[in-house]
């Protein structure tokens, strides 16, 4: 199945504005975000920008950003089962924001 990220700009300069995921049917939040997770730290390594505070997990729950499926904040977010066309977004949260 296919799912759509739209990335927060504090991801932007490593990753792009958007992205098509392909994975597996029945794969939950938690397991895309690992791997999106992946895909910044290395593009982080190979720009030599630091990504500490640009992945969404630090030690198995949400670094400091918000995510929403389909425009809403799922209530279990990491054990959310996702669905093909769903469309994920990033929002971080600096200065009370």
């Amino acid at each position: 199945m296919k799912i759509k990220i739209n990335y927060d700009f504090t991801q932007q300069e490593l990753v792009g504005k958007t992205d098509i995921f392909e994975i597996t049917d029945g794969a939950r939040l938690g397991e895309l975000l690992r791997i999106i997770d992946t895909r910044i730290i290395d593009a982080g390594k190979n720009k030599g920008i630091d990504t500490t505070y640009k992945t969404a997990l630090t030690d198995h729950q949400l670094n400091g950003c918000m995510v929403f499926i389909n425009g809403l904040a799922p209530g279990n977010m990491l054990e959310t089962e996702l669905h093909d066309g769903d469309n994920i977004e990033f929002v971080y949260g600096f200065c009370g924001g």
